[in-house]
């Protein structure tokens, strides 16, 4: 009994790609969803390049919380950067087919750069319990 079970457990199929469905039912307005993902996408690129161009440009802004700032906006820009071209991608050209390695792959920086983003934080928290106590 227990060998046709392990018999009909075998699978000789790889995985290649994924599919991503995005969002099911909105395909007649798919295009309109994505100028708010579009807007959001270059108004955080826009403010977060300005926040590093004025902590480069001003000396008074060279301490250490405003160059966390600065290393906040640069995590920032490679968590934007990570999601949102594939979303954007799937809203514009339909592109909903995914790669099994650019999959792991696009996982692997998302929690590379919250994990960034948390020690940063951590840091920033840490650098002003110093300076109050």
């Amino acid at each position: 009994m227990f060998q046709n079970l392990k018999a009909s457990n075998i699978s000789k199929l790889q995985v290649s790609e994924f599919i991503l469905m995005g969002f099911p039912g909105i395909h007649s307005w798919q295009h309109w969803l994505s100028l708010p993902f579009t807007l959001l996408y270059l108004f955080a690129l826009s403010v977060n390049i300005l926040i590093l161009i004025v902590i480069n440009h001003k000396p008074t802004l060279h301490q250490p919380m405003y160059y966390f700032l600065g290393i906040l906006a640069v995590v920032d820009l490679g968590l934007a950067s990570t999601v949102t071209p594939r979303i954007l991608a799937i809203l514009w050209f339909n592109a909903k087919a995914i790669s099994l390695p650019e999959c792991f792959l696009q996982m692997y920086v998302l929690h590379c750069f919250v994990a960034m983003e948390s020690g940063v934080l951590a840091c920033m928290a840490i650098d002003r319990y110093v300076a109050i106590c």
